[in-house]
Parts: structure tokens; C-alpha cells; sequence
């Protein structure tokens, strides 16, 4: 206690500075407040006691340094018997530009003396805004002070009222809703809270009587729980309930080093004091003082010469007479400190003084980025106290790279955006690695990225710059591409997050990087992708389609469950619902009785009641809200209301009401509700559950580390809440009662499946049969979660594993969990086939996938026509030919205009080398195009691009400046925007590279046409597990024509595709169009590819498309009805019923998948009747190599002699794996058989 006495009787009645020996558990009386002597930056308290072996009194001295908030009193060391302590506080500044109106301690100390400080997270101007699902109420905070609005750079901040530290505003008014009365408090290890209350008369008239008041809880992230922005988890009669997940909450790290460098990852902590020890012209630094000049050389810096050869980091030199020497502190005696933002260097052991204490200086450092000396600065003596000397230092390497308590959200008006699923914040998690879509495959890197964070040290990224939020991974090390310094922002439409301040780049300047975040409901899985990076190596620029950048929105849900259909995933409460009992809440007064989405059984409690309160007392109770099952998700929460219970005893009448907000903890399990104890009238409940817990974002892209293949399985995932269920294979070996359907997902968990666990990524389904018909029924409920991405086991060949499924036992008794291994292997032009179930053993149930998703991502160019391309993995075709505009296209951006086609030429432009241009730029904006004067052409050459990751560029340059150089450019970026057709194309920015006089310039263009139709699964199974396969009529190339028998018939064509959209045909517009009319006068739309084949109870077939073109007030459609026959069959039109066309198509495809045995290495597809013998396939053995194991195997014949020998005669032995080596072995892995399958 600075300015009184501590009130600790053990240390006597004057003592200010008191210490507790926690290994004595002695106290002792280090400072008297008698005893004090001040100036204006120290305070040293004296004592009466004798230091053992020194002739001076045990004595604290306080160091007082200017700071921004009222701060905390920090220990820095102890020799000697003096307790030096450091306080970097408001009351230490000159000026009162930090002070605060109300300022209360920000600081709290846990059960284990670890110090919890949420001094970072003061503003000194401005405030939080608190996420909130009203769009009409902003509720702002500041931490442990008020908030300072007249320098507010929000103009909704400015109109809060002076004194405030939280502030609602409504409209065009602001209303104070709490000031700090006490300092932080600890809850627990992890939590903190800070509560605000309102002085004085008068409730604002919204809160009905009540006090407004405002409880912040402050928790520490970890592995069960993500960080977040402040979010409002209750707001009932003015009662404001905040929670905030944030690192500030966490124990802060006391670091020390005993060399000039230290780091830590808990606070993205990076200090590096190294470049001091070059002091630029001099070989040393100076500071100067009354009597003294002082030497300084640290950090391995040169030897003083004026120190006369001693010894010495730092040396105290005699104005009066140069002899006098004495050394402050030497080089190898030095300790670096970082606590709370202080940053401290001490050098020790210097020579005695007449006390026998050894000399010694202490450096504070600041932070200046603009210091002189390139930024070294010099030191500064602040003063000296028995023998040790004070300086301090600004200079730009103290500038610690503590993350900012900047949030990851914008709000635009009435729209909020949270980015903060995206951010990775564990060591077990992985940094999202972006696809490299540009063209240069010279240099290929690793792009690896964090979103408000910086990159985790783990994996390839191990070797990234401590402070990078971006970094580039090649083989000559790492870069850092941008820290984490300004929040995201919200521009036309699209969330941009700027990191700035990477690695230098030439000419002083430093690494840029851009990341534009689109939109994309339900996707949480892709991956960002490269669009843009400079010659220079200057700038970079990354697109990301994702869920997380879509606004935020509540919705409501019945059943206890509720869908977030921006994230794609459902939330059911349904195992908190208890059938008998209660969850008991205790408080000294009375007992809560809760349950959830279902009515109380407890015999206190009325019967109708979702929730009650019971006094202790007299037993009396009252009902808190009658139950429902009706949730609400915003943002993370999830709330239950319960309305209309026991009325109170005021004037209204008021019915008493009950609020659970439901929060995530991954590891709680169901989890107990917490009552939020502060008014008799508001009863708000927390529940920390892990099924509040929404799907953690899992990259679904693999980087193979060998040769920097990049694989993409995103386009597989199936989004809960599409128009696609899950993915699925069948097991129909044996008897219907056998049969086994399996459900899985990739790289997320399943889209509900009645039974399922709800985190389940795979599970399986078995057929119960009663009274003749069969239905699907779970029986094994979980076979595994998916918690890592795709990994490459070979060229073309992945493998996804999915982890902790349900209990399993395998054969030699052993407990475990199941397993789901998912083998995906490359297949050109297969996007729509269908994983094969493999086998079921040892709780390892495996699949066999091929697909082009498995394919790597190539880039293919165009440069003949440059109006169409090929994607070569699905066989799809790009086709821009409808973007073909006669007039062409004009775009204004930076005070031009620039024109340009394509898919033909710009007749503005006039021609180029005696052809027509395709592109121009014209310096002055006019309307009028005749009397434009063109400059700059382009199209001499063109050339279109596409990544099979589906970003296509169109490519057109001039006419080069000296031969084999380089030209004007247009880059035409084309963007998937499925609402968008044809679409306009942007001006996004021009890049001049002004030594050559030559300017690149790009554009974007949102089209539908860029768009890669999502893969239908062709293939479907009935109740009763009976499963039809499409595939054989999906043609990619030709579509079908239908047979149409009417008069109408000669005038017109149908064309139809099965599953996959048909291929371009002029007038048919649109993406994934399934089938068109074309006639003589017009063409239509009727319907695209977005639903898999129907089944009915009877297996009647049918393919059914929808939303094409406008008919009348509604779309059209069609309907294909397939039935089995024994002959491949053409689709016939049958009738127009309204607006949906019919048509009739009987095949041996829509049979059902008949499983066929055979022997003699020979089996007949049931279906078509073709023959299969592969007997040719077992003229010799079959090697196989992988890993450490090799495998014999010899199809439907018996391997060679030697290999696998085994002395039981009876055996034909046909698989064996061999290990090589000390502990090799050779093992029999199959008997002969000679029985084909076909399924």
C-alpha cells in the first residue's frame, strides 16, 4: 500500500510493503510507510532491520513509469536485501490524457499465484460492441473503465453518455447501463468477471422498473473452447449477461532469458533486443547525468575503451575526474524480462559500492516505432537508488508483438460478421493451407494461414517467423507474408482482413497480404486460394468461399433442434431432455428444478412446468415458465425460453419467465446449468455443453509434401441442410438380414441420420423386416469422427480416417473404438461415381473411393479459341461462349475506361497487327463509343486458364514493347456466382510496372457459367436396402435425345442427361442444365441437376429437375420415370402436365444392382449379361510394395512355390505379406478360391 500501511499484522502496523515466504509461511516487513522518500519517478520505502552480511537496512524501492491505464505493480528482482518493483500507471504521467473518469483494477492472482491481467484489453478511446441478434440495440463496453467517447473514431460510440463503461444504444439514443464499482474478480481458473452497475436515478423506460446492470465473464480459451468477440448471452430486465471468450483471460506468462531474446507461444510473445548491440557510427552507447557520464554495450555489442579493459555492459565514468571507472553491470550477468507488456533488461554483478552492494542498472524499455538511430534509440538515466541505475529506452525492438485485442468481427449497419471459427488457436489444431491457383508452377510453395491469429508453429509451418499470420513454406525456408494489426473489414459486399508489415521485399517495403472472404452457406471445409501475387513478391492476394463470412442471423428451430443454415449444420438438444428427475440448481435461499425442451416430474413443481423454484424454507414454489422445445441459435448460442409461469406481486402482474443459454465446452458432455445469481426477477440460466457445439471447420485439401501436389476433396462434401443427404455404400453379402447400408461424410460430420450420433462422420444401418416389408435401423451408431483432413498415401492416392467411433471389441478380446478408412484413388472423368464398402475387421471398416476429386489439381490452357475449356479430371466443360456481347463490355475504375469481349472481338477497339482487337483503354469516360480514342490494345494473343480447382483466367496481351518482352495484359478472373447469368465483370486493380511503360490489368467477372456442377450421387437404395445405379447412362459428352412420338415432335428436341448437366448447346442457359427444349423459334430451360434419383416403396424410379426457366408464375420442370426392362431403352416424352414435362425411359439400367456369384474365376453381370474371366490376370504372381510390408498374391491360382511355405499340405495358399529385416516374417494372407463377386 503506497500511501497507508498494508494492514497485515504479522507485518507490523507501518508496513507498506509486505512479503510472504510461501516456503515459511513467514512474513516480513520489506518497506515502512514511515520510512518513505520519493521523487518524481521513485518511491523507496526503508526498514529498521540490518541486512545480514551488508551494512545497509532491508529497503523496496518502486520505479514509476508512465502508462495507459492504472496498471498493476510488477516485481522485477530482489539483491541484496532491496525488492525493486516497477508500476507503469495513468498517476505517473505528466499529462492527464489517459486518465479515466472511473478506473477500477484489472488484475487478479489465481490459487496458484498465477497473475491473470486484462489490462490489453482497456480502450483508451472507443469500445467494444457486443454481439448481439437485435439489429436495432448496439451494446457497448469497455473494460474496468469507462468509456472515453468524445475520441471514439464510431459515430454510434460518440453519443454515449460521459462516465459510462457500458452504453446501449437504441436509434439515435444512448443510454448509460453501467459503471465499474469493483475490480476484477476470479471465479475460477479460468474465468474472471467484471461487473458494472447504474449510478443514480432514473431506468431507462425499456427495462420496466429494473437497474440496468452488466455482467462481463471473461474465460480463457483452450483445447474444449474457441475464442471469440464479447457476445450477449442474456439481456431480461436491463440485466446484461456478456460472455467473452479471450486469450486475456489465460494466466499471462512471466518470461525471463538470461540472453537478449525470449518468445512465447501463450501470448504470441516475440522479443528480439539482438540489433542493439550495433550502435550505428559509435561502438557504444552514452547516456549522460549530473556528476556521471554512462557507457552502455549490451547485447554482445564492443567493449568500451573508457572502461579501462573491465569487464563491463555497463560502466559509470566521473565528469570531474575520467580515472574513476566503475563497472554497472556486466555482459554475461544479464537477465531479460517480460511481464504484462514491460519489458526489462538488468545487468548485475557489477563492483561493490561502499555498501558491499554489487552495482547494478536496470533498462525499462519502450516501444518507438519512429526511435532515431534507424530505430535503435539511445538510453536515457533516470535516475539512481543505492547503487543500481535506472535508464530508459525507446526504441523500435522493444515493440513487443503482442497480439492487439483486435476482434475478429465487423458489423456493417444492422449486419454482423464473425470470423472467429475460422481462427485456430491450439497446438493440436492445423493451420489452413491455401491452394496455389496461380499459374507458375516453377516455384511452387506452401501457403500456410491463420485468420486473426498468428500461424501456429506446427507441421510444415514449424520453421514460420514467430508473429506471421501468413506464411510461405518453400524449400529455401519460410516467409512472413503479414501480421495480424488492423480487423477485418466489410467492402462491396465481401469481409477483407489486411495483413501488412511481412518480411522486407526491395526498396524498404514490406510483404502485403490481402484475403477476400466470400460467403458460401454451408461450406466450412474449402480452402483459400491464391489468386494474386505480385512480381515483386510485394503482395499477395487470397479468395476464400466459406460459411464464416456469411452474415450472422438467428433462427429458429422446433423439436428441440435448430439448423444454422449459414454453417450448414443442425444443433439437437434432444439427450438433455430428461424423462424422470431434474437438473437441481442450489443457491443459500432456494432450489432451481430444470429440464430441457420437456416438462418437470418432480413432485414440488407444477406439471405443466419447463422450470421451478422451490424456497428452502417453506418448500413453497413457484413456476419459472411453462416448457417448450422451441430453440434459437445466434452466433454460437442457443437459447430456451420458458414463458408465462407463476405471475409476481406487482401492478402488471408479471408472469416470471426463464432464459438457458446453451455455450459450448467441447470436453462437458451434457454439462449442468449454472444459475446467473443477481436479481429475484430474471432467472437466466448458462449451460457449458459439448452439444451446444457447432462442427469444427476441417480443412478438407492435402498438400502431398513430396512433390507439392495439391488434392481437393471439398467438392465431396455434402452440406446438411442441401439438396443431397450423405454419401452411402452398401454390404450385400448374405441374407437381407445381413445386409448393411453405411452412411459417411467427408471431412464433416453426417447430415442427421435417425439413430446416428450426431458427430458421427460414418455409421451403419442394418434391415429389420416385419410383416413382409423392411426398414432401415442403426446398428452401429458412430464408426468414426473425422478430426483430420485428407492424407496422400501415394501419387493420386489418398486416404481419410475417421477416429473414436462406438465402443468395438476385436477377435482377440481386446477394447477398442471403430475406425473408417476412406481409400480414395484418382480416376479421370469419374465425378460422379460411388464409394465401395471393402471389408468390416478388427473395428476397421474400410472403403474404396475412385473419383477425379482424388486427382491432383492441374492447370490446363487454351489458347486457339480461348471461349471454352475442359476441365481433364471431371470432363466437364467450361463454356463462356454466352458471354459473346456485340457490344462488348465497358468497365470504369481509377479515372478510365477500359473495354473488351469475350469470346470475340471489341469493334471500339479497332484492331491490332490487322486483326480485330479484343480489349482497349481509353484515358477520358465518354458514352458515346464512336468517338472513343483506344489505347493500349489487347487480344494479339489470348489464352484462357483453368485450375481444376475451377478457377478459370482469361488471358489477353498487346503487342509486346521490344521482341520477346513483355505486354499490355488483361486478366479476366472468372468467379462461381450461381445467382449470377450471364453477370458483369469489375474493375479490380491495374499494376504498373513503370521502368517497361507496361500496365497489367485485372478484372472479376461473377458468372454462373464459372461454376462446377456438384456431384449427384447416381446411384440409390430403397427401404428395403435393394440399391439402383444410374451411372451407366450419365454420358458426359452426348446428351440424350428424347424419342417424341406427337405432331409437335419434327419442330422440336429434347435433350436430357442423366445426373450430370448436359454439355453446352446453344440457348440452353444456365449451369447444370439437366434438360432443354429447343425449337425453331426458342429454347428452354427445363430444369437442372440438384436431386438424386427417387425411389419409391413399389421401386418405381424416378429423376426429377428443377427451377429452369419462368413458366407463368412458376418454374419449369422434369420428371423421367424409369422402369426396368431387359433392353438399354431411350427416354420418350410423354406429357406436359402444366409446367412440368414427363417422360417415360424403360432400361436395364434402373433394374436393381443384383449381387452375382460365380466360379471358375468367372461371374456374369446380372444386369447386361457380359461375362467376366480373369484367369488371364492370374498367369503369374502379383507383387506389391508399400510401406515397409511387400505382398504376394496370385488371382484364382496358387503362388509360386517358396514364398509363404507352410507345412500343412491341405493349404493352397494364394496372399501372403512378407516384412524383410531382422524382424521380418512372411505371413499367409489368403487360401486359394477361385469364387468371383459382382456387385
Amino acid at each position: 500500500n503506497i500511501c497507508g500501511n498494508m494492514g497485515v499484522a504479522q507485518c507490523g502496523p507501518s508496513s507498506a510493503v509486505c512479503m510472504h515466504d510461501l516456503k515459511t509461511d513467514s512474513f516480513h516487513s520489506v518497506g515502512d510507510s514511515l520510512l518513505k522518500t520519493a521523487s518524481r519517478s521513485l518511491l523507496e520505502f526503508n526498514t529498521t532491520v540490518n541486512c545480514k552480511q551488508q551494512n545497509h537496512k532491508i529497503q523496496s524501492s518502486i520505479t514509476f513509469l508512465c502508462g495507459k491505464t492504472l496498471g498493476t505493480p510488477e516485481f522485477v528482482t530482489a539483491t541484496d536485501c532491496v525488492h525493486y518493483f516497477e508500476w507503469r500507471t495513468t498517476a505517473a504521467c505528466k499529462k492527464d490524457i489517459f486518465k479515466a473518469n472511473k478506473e477500477v483494477p484489472c488484475y487478479a492472482f489465481d490459487r496458484g499465484l498465477k497473475k491473470h491481467d486484462l489490462n490489453p484489453l482497456i480502450k483508451t478511446s472507443g469500445a467494444y460492441l457486443v454481439d448481439d441478434s437485435d439489429p436495432d440495440t448496439s451494446l457497448f463496453i469497455n473494460v474496468c473503465r469507462d468509456i472515453d467517447a468524445l475520441r471514439a473514431s464510431s459515430p454510434r460510440v460518440r453519443v454515449c453518455p460521459p462516465g459510462a463503461a457500458a452504453c446501449l444504444v437504441r436509434g439515435d439514443r444512448a443510454f448509460d447501463v453501467g459503471r465499474p464499482q469493483e475490480g476484477l474478480k476470479l471465479v475460477s481458473n479460468d474465468r474472471l468477471v467484471l461487473s458494472y452497475v447504474k449510478e443514480g436515478a432514473g431506468q431507462p423506460d425499456f427495462c420496466d422498473g429494473h437497474s440496468p446492470a452488466v455482467t462481463i465473464t471473461f474465460v480463457c480459451p483452450s483445447e474444449r473452447r474457441e475464442g471469440t468477440i464479447p457476445k450477449l448471452t442474456a439481456k431480461s430486465n436491463c440485466r446484461f449477461e456478456i460472455e467473452w471468450v479471450t486469450e486475456y483471460a489465460c494466466h499471462r506468462d512471466y518470461l525471463e532469458s538470461q540472453s537478449c531474446s525470449l518468445s512465447s507461444a501463450q501470448h504470441d510473445v516475440a522479443v528480439d533486443l539482438q540489433p542493439l548491440s550495433r550502435v550505428g557510427d559509435s561502438l557504444f552507447y552514452t547516456s549522460e547525468a549530473d556528476e556521471y557520464t554512462y557507457y552502455l554495450s549490451v547485447c554482445g555489442g564492443s567493449q568500451v575503451p573508457v572502461c579501462n579493459k573491465k569487464d563491463a555492459a555497463v560502466c559509470q565514468v566521473k565528469k570531474a575526474d575520467s580515472t574513476q571507472v566503475k563497472v554497472a553491470g556486466r555482459p554475461q550477468n544479464l537477465t531479460l524480462r517480460y511481464s504484462d507488456g514491460d519489458l526489462t533488461l538488468i545487468y548485475f554483478g557489477g563492483e561493490e559500492c561502499s555498501s558491499g552492494f554489487q552495482r547494478m542498472s536496470v533498462i525499462n524499455f519502450e516501444c518507438n516505432q519512429t526511435a532515431g538511430n534507424n530505430g535503435r534509440g539511445a538510453p536515457v538515466f533516470t535516475g539512481e537508488v543505492d547503487c543500481t541505475y535506472f535508464f530508459t529506452w525507446d526504441t523500435k525492438y522493444a515493440c513487443v508483438h503482442e497480439k492487439e485485442a483486435l476482434l475478429c468481427s465487423v458489423s456493417d449497419g444492422k449486419q454482423r460478421f464473425d470470423l472467429s471459427a475460422l481462427a485456430r488457436h491450439s497446438e493440436l489444431e492445423q493451420n489452413w493451407e491455401a491452394v496455389d491457383g496461380s499459374q507458375r508452377e516453377a516455384e511452387k510453395k506452401h501457403f500456410f494461414i491463420n485468420i486473426c491469429h498468428r500461424v501456429l508453429q506446427t507441421g510444415q509451418a514449424r520453421g514460420c517467423p514467430e508473429d506471421a499470420a501468413v506464411c510461405a513454406v518453400d524449400k529455401n525456408g519460410s516467409k512472413n507474408l503479414g501480421r495480424f494489426i488492423s480487423p477485418p473489414t466489410r467492402e462491396k459486399g465481401n469481409i477483407q482482413l489486411f495483413y501488412s508489415d511481412g518480411d522486407e521485399c526491395g526498396g524498404g517495403q514490406k510483404i502485403m497480404t490481402n484475403i477476400t472472404l466470400m460467403c458460401k452457406p454451408g461450406d466450412l471445409e474449402s480452402a483459400p486460394v491464391l489468386t494474386t501475387s505480385r512480381d515483386d513478391g510485394c503482395f499477395y492476394e487470397f479468395v476464400w468461399h466459406t460459411a464464416a463470412a456469411c452474415v450472422l442471423s438467428r433462427t429458429e428451430g422446433d423439436n428441440c433442434t435448430v439448423f444454422d443454415s449459414q454453417a450448414g449444420f443442425s444443433f439437437d438438444l434432444t439427450p438433455l431432455t430428461k424423462k424422470k428427475d431434474s437438473y437441481r440448481v442450489e443457491t443459500d435461499k432456494y432450489e432451481f428444478h430444470i429440464n430441457v425442451c420437456g416438462p418437470l416430474s418432480v413432485g414440488a413443481c407444477p406439471p405443466d412446468s419447463g422450470a421451478c423454484q422451490v424456497s428452502r424454507s417453506d418448500r413453497k414454489s413457484w413456476n419459472l415458465g411453462r416448457s417448450n422445445a422451441k430453440l434459437s441459435y445466434y452466433d454460437g448460442m442457443i437459447q430456451l425460453t420458458y414463458r408465462d409461469g407463476t405471475p409476481y406481486n406487482d401492478e402488471k402482474r408479471t408472469p416470471r419467465a426463464t432464459l438457458i443459454t446453451f455455450l459450448c465446452d467441447r470436453d462437458a458432455g451434457v454439462g449442468y446449468p449454472e444459475y446467473q445469481e443477481e436479481d429475484n426477477s430474471t432467472y437466466n440460466f448458462r449451460w457449458y455443453t459439448s452439444y451446444a457445439c457447432p462442427e469444427e471447420p476441417l480443412e478438407c485439401i492435402v498438400t502431398d509434401p513430396i512433390t507439392l501436389d495439391q488434392y481437393d476433396l471439398s467438392r465431396l462434401v455434402k452440406s446438411e441442410g442441401g439438396p443431397e443427404g450423405n454419401w452411402y455404400s452398401m454390404d450385400h453379402g448374405g441374407a437381407r438380414s445381413t445386409w448393411r447400408k453405411y452412411y459417411f461424410n467427408v471431412c464433416r460430420p453426417l447430415s442427421p441420420v435417425p439413430g446416428c450420433d450426431r458427430y458421427a462422420s460414418a455409421c451403419q444401418m442394418k434391415y429389420q423386416g416385419e410383416q413382409g416389408s423392411f426398414s432401415e435401423t442403426v446398428s452401429i451408431s458412430n464408426l468414426g469422427v473425422a478430426k483430420t483432413g485428407p492424407v496422400v498415401e501415394d501419387s493420386g492416392s489418398l486416404l481419410l480416417e475417421y477416429v473414436n467411433g462406438s465402443a468395438c471389441t476385436t477377435s482377440d478380446q481386446r477394447r477398442t473404438t471403430y475406425t473408417t478408412r476412406i481409400h480414395l484413388v484418382c480416376s479421370i472423368g469419374s465425378l460422379h461415381t460411388h464409394p465401395i464398402f471393402s471389408l468390416n475387421w478388427e473395428c476397421v471398416v474400410s472403403f474404396l473411393w475412385n473419383t477425379a476429386a482424388a486427382c491432383p489439381i492441374r492447370v490446363t490452357t487454351d489458347i486457339d479459341q480461348a471461349c471454352s475449356i475442359r476441365d481433364p479430371n471431371s470432363g466437364y466443360v467450361f463454356d463462356l461462349n454466352p458471354l459473346n456481347r456485340s457490344q462488348g463490355y465497358v468497365v470504369s475504375g481509377i479515372g478510365k475506361m477500359f473495354l473488351f469481349n469475350v469470346c470475340g472481338a471489341m469493334p471500339a477497339c479497332g484492331t491490332l497487327d490487322e486483326n480485330p482487337a479484343s480489349g482497349c483503354e481509353a484515358e477520358a469516360q465518354t458514352d458515346d463509343l464512336k468517338t472513343l480514342k483506344p489505347g493500349r490494345l489487347v487480344g494479339l494473343e489470348k489464352s484462357l486458364q483453368l485450375s481444376t480447382e475451377g478457377f478459370i483466367t482469361l488471358n489477353y496481351t498487346g503487342l509486346p514493347s521490344h521482341p520477346n518482352g513483355r505486354a499490355d495484359a488483361f486478366i479476366i478472373r472468372f468467379i462461381c456466382n450461381d445467382d449470377v447469368y450471364p453477370g458483369m465483370p469489375k474493375f479490380l486493380h491495374q499494376d504498373i510496372d513503370s521502368s517497361l511503360g507496361i500496365r497489367d490489368t485485372f478484372f472479376e467477372f461473377e458468372t454462373a457459367l464459372a461454376c462446377v456442377p456438384s456431384p449427384v450421387d447416381c446411384q440409390v437404395t430403397d427401404s428395403a436396402g435393394n440399391e439402383y445405379d444410374l451411372s451407366g447412362l450419365s454420358k458426359a459428352r452426348k446428351p440424350w435425345t428424347a424419342v417424341d412420338t406427337f405432331d409437335e415432335g419434327k419442330k422440336r428436341t429434347f435433350y436430357l442427361s442423366v445426373c450430370t448437366p448436359l454439355p453446352y448447346i446453344p440457348g440452353c442457359h444456365g449451369t447444370a442444365v439437366g434438360s432443354c427444349l429447343v425449337t425453331e423459334e426458342n429454347n428452354w430451360n427445363l430444369g437442372v441437376v440438384q436431386i438424386s434419383p427417387q425411389v419409391g416403396a413399389n421401386g418405381s424410379l424416378s429423376l426429377v429437375y428443377v427451377n429452369g426457366d419462368k413458366c407463368k408464375d412458376q418454374r419449369f420442370s422434369t420428371r423421367i420415370n424409369l422402369e426396368c426392362a431387359h433392353t438399354s431403352g431411350s427416354p420418350t416424352f410423354q406429357l406436359q402436365n402444366d409446367c412440368e414435362y414427363v417422360f417415360l425411359w424403360r432400361t436395364v439400367e434402373a433394374c436393381p444392382v443384383v449381387r452375382a456369384e460365380g466360379d471358375y474365376c468367372e461371374v456374369r453381370d446380372p444386369r447386361h449379361g457380359n461375362l467376366y474371366n480373369l484367369l488371364p490376370l492370374g498367369l503369374n504372381d502379383t507383387v506389391v510394395r508399400t510401406g515397409e510390408y511387400i505382398y504376394y498374391f496370385r488371382v484364382c491360382g496358387e503362388l509360386s512355390s517358396g514364398i509363404c511355405p507352410t507345412s500343412d499340405k491341405s493349404k493352397v495358399i494364394s496372399s501372403c505379406q512378407e516384412k524383410r529385416g531382422p524382424q521380418g516374417f512372411q505371413k499367409v494372407a489368403g487360401l486359394f478360391t477361385q469364387k468371383l463377386t459382382y456387385e
